[in-house]
This record gives structure tokens, C-alpha cells and sequence, in this order.
């Protein structure tokens, strides 16, 4: 059939219904496309429930096999949990290196960025899974005291051995002495810190005789049993004698003033207050200067024994008041030599720039120079140089 003046042939017509069932057909693949992925996205949540499911079924079973008991609960799986994907059984799960290596990589990086915190069920997994292992180590080799971690570890989700193994020794052992610490013992603590020089805290808890770990012992001595000294214009005075006396012998120093050695830091720090509050900025005195040079014949280059001797500078400034100027100024001299470069000043500025490291180097080399003279000659030389070879 065919219409003229315009109309559509039967071609036409023939054509435009093969469109419309493609069309029709694409909507109907589209619409399952869309169920299939709704699909796939409930099948991967039910993976996802039955696998922590079956973890926590299989570390219940551990637990119960590790304590003997014969009687174990199997969870059923919710209806709704079930999908049609075929479930992976470990085996296969190890056979596939993929799956396998990124889980490997999973756990290490976990480990490696945070520790979990522990949770009651942690603990609680914790303190089983060590009762079993000291159980095995005696039943096998007769020494309950021994513990393979690694093994331990296995039943703690998410901690490795040594998480495991820090929290036992330092928080759930048992035998531990959780309970608040008595005036007592801060009193005895105290005592035992006094009378050693370098305090060994796990031999400070085992004198306390009171179920305390050496780390107890280290928290509690540096929160609130650590002797506080009072400072007084006196007992400053008296500090700043010590230090010019013996130096920045800050032990030595706090038995003189009458307290332990556990106050040595103390002293330092009042030290370092004094000079600061005490620090002259500028330019330096006569007296200064002839204070510094007796310093330095008397301890060579220990900017820290130095600065105790000058007063009012710290050991940069000292050392830089140093070397940069008296180091190359005679004594009794106020500046250093301003006269004429000979020959042989430069011959031996130039021999030292090809071994030496640094300004003061060179300054020490030429003799009678600063470090910022002989940089200057340098310089001037170096353009001296260049324009004769550009001349030529």
C-alpha cells in the first residue's frame, strides 16, 4: 500500500514499527540491568553480614574448643541474609594470591597506623586466650610461664602479638595493683629516687612491695610524687655560685644546693631563666671581651662552661663574639691590623681557599685577619682576576 501527496509508503511504516520494538526492547534490558544491580548491591550486604556472622560464630567456637567444652552454638542465618552467589570456603580464599595478599596487606597496614582501642570483649578474649596458652605451654614443655603471642594474637581481633603482649604486662596481669596509691607509698617511692642516682622504675616497684609495675611507679613519681624546689633570690645566688664552680654539672650542682639528684633539671632550668631574663643583646664591653678570653684559656671551646663565666651572654654569642673577631685580634689589641695586603698574605689567602671550609679557616691561615677581612680580600681579588682575564 501507498499513499502519495506526501504520505508514508508501507516501507516506511514497516520501519518505523521495527523501531518501536527496539526502543521497547532497550527499556526492558535497562529495567533488568537496574534489578541486577539492586541485585548484586543486596547480595554484596548479605556477604558482608553472614561474613562478620560466621567470624564471630568461629571465634566463639575457638574459644569454646581452647576451654574444652563440646557444646557449640551455631547462629542460623537470617532469611533475608541469603543471596545466590556461591560462597568461597578459606581454602579457596588462600588459593586465589589476590584475595590473599590484599587481606595480608589489610591487616599489617592496620596494625601499622593505630592501635585499636580495647574493647571489654578484647579483654576478655585476651585474658582467655592467655589462660589456654599457659595451659598448653605447661601441658607441652612444663613452663606455663612462657607465651607464643603470635598464637594469642590470633584469638584478640584487630591486635597484634606485641599489643597483645604490652597490654598483659603492663595493664591485665594479674597480680597488678590497680587501686589508688597510698601517701605511703608516694613517701617510699620518693625515698628509693633520692638516694640513686639513675632510678631503675622497675626495681623502684619491686622495693614498694605493693603490686606495682615500673611503669606505675615512673607515672605516678613524674605526675605527683617529683620534689618541687622553691626558688629564692637566695637559693638563686646560690645557683649561679655552683654553676661558675663546676660547670653545667647539673647533679653536682643540685647536691649542693641540698636536694637529690632528681633535681637536676630543675636547676637547669632556673639556670637557663636567670641568663635569659639576665641575656644582653648589643654591643660587647671591654670587660666582656677580656671575661670571654679568660674563659676560653681557661676551657678551650665549651661554649656551655663559657657562658656560665660571661654573664649576661648565652654560648652563641659567645662563640660568635669569638670567633668571629678576638679569635684573630691579639691581646691588648682593641681592632684587629688595618694595613696594606702584602704578597704574601694573599699568596697564602689563595693556598688556604683551596683547603679550607669556611672563613674562620682561611682567617686562621693568613694570621692577623679576620674572617670578614679575608672574605672581602677574596672578593676583591676574585674581581681583580676576572677583569685582567677579560683584558686580555
Amino acid at each position: 500500500m501507498t499513499q502519495h501527496d506526501g504520505g508514508w509508503s508501507q516501507d516506511k511504516d514497516t520501519e518505523l514499527v521495527t523501531l518501536e520494538q527496539l526502543y521497547e526492547q532497550l527499556n526492558t534490558m535497562h529495567t533488568a540491568g537496574v534489578a541486577q544491580e539492586h541485585a548484586q548491591i543486596h547480595a554484596l550486604q548479605a556477604i558482608e553480614s553472614e561474613r562478620r556472622i560466621v567470624e564471630d560464630a568461629l571465634r566463639d567456637l575457638d574459644m569454646e574448643e581452647d576451654n574444652g567444652t563440646q557444646e557449640y552454638v551455631v547462629r542460623p542465618i537470617d532469611e533475608a541474609s541469603k543471596y545466590a552467589v556461591p560462597h568461597l570456603s578459606h581454602e579457596q580464599i588462600q588459593a586465589i594470591p589476590l584475595l590473599r595478599t590484599h587481606a595480608e596487606e589489610r591487616r599489617r597496614m592496620r596494625a601499622l597506623l593505630s592501635t585499636p582501642p580495647w574493647s571489654a570483649r578484647d579483654i576478655e578474649c585476651l585474658q582467655t586466650s592467655v589462660q589456654n596458652e599457659s595451659l598448653r605451654q605447661n601441658t607441652l614443655y612444663g613452663t606455663p610461664e612462657a607465651k607464643d603471642w603470635s598464637r594469642i594474637s590470633v584469638q584478640v581481633p584487630y591486635h597484634t602479638p606485641r599489643d597483645c603482649r604490652t597490654r598483659w604486662t603492663m595493664t591485665q596481669r594479674p597480680g597488678i595493683n590497680h587501686a589508688r596509691w597510698s601517701t605511703a607509698e608516694k613517701k617510699q617511692l620518693l625515698a628509693y629516687v633520692d638516694a640513686v642516682s639513675i632510678p631503675s622504675w622497675e626495681e623502684a616497684a619491686a622495693k614498694l612491695g605493693t603490686g606495682r609495675t615500673g611503669y606505675q611507679a615512673l607515672e605516678m613519681y613524674q605526675r605527683s610524687a617529683k620534689r618541687q624546689v622553691e626558688w629564692t633570690p637566695e637559693l638563686d645566688k646560690a645557683l649561679l655560685q655552683a654553676a661558675r664552680a663546676v660547670g653545667p654539672d647539673w647533679k653536682t650542682i643540685a647536691q649542693k644546693l641540698g636536694y637529690p639528684v632528681s633535681c637536676a633539671f630543675q636547676c637547669h632550668q632556673r639556670h637557663n631563666k636567670l641568663k635569659s631574663s639576665a641575656m644582653v643583646l648589643g654591643r660587647w664591653s671591654p670587660e666582656e671581651d677580656a671575661a670571654l678570653r679568660a674563659a676560653v684559656a681557661q676551657f678551650g671551646c665549651d661554649w656551655k662552661r663559657i657562658e656560665i663565666h660571661v654573664a649576661g651572654r648565652t654560648g652563641q654569642q659567645c662563640r660568635e663574639r669569638w670567633v668571629g673577631r678576638l679569635a684573630n685580634i691579639p691581646e691588648g689589641k682593641k681592632k684587629a691590623a688595618r694595613r696594606t695586603w702584602t704578597k704574601e698574605e694573599d699568596d697564602r689567602l689563595r693556598a688556604s681557599m683551596e683547603k679550607c671550609q669556611s672563613w674562620v679557616e682561611v682567617a686562621a691561615q693568613v694570621g692577623g685577619r679576620t674572617d670578614k677581612m679575608v672574605r672581602e680580600r677574596w672578593l676583591l681579588l676574585k674581581r681583580r682576576d676576572e677583569a685582567q682575564h677579560a683584558s686580555t
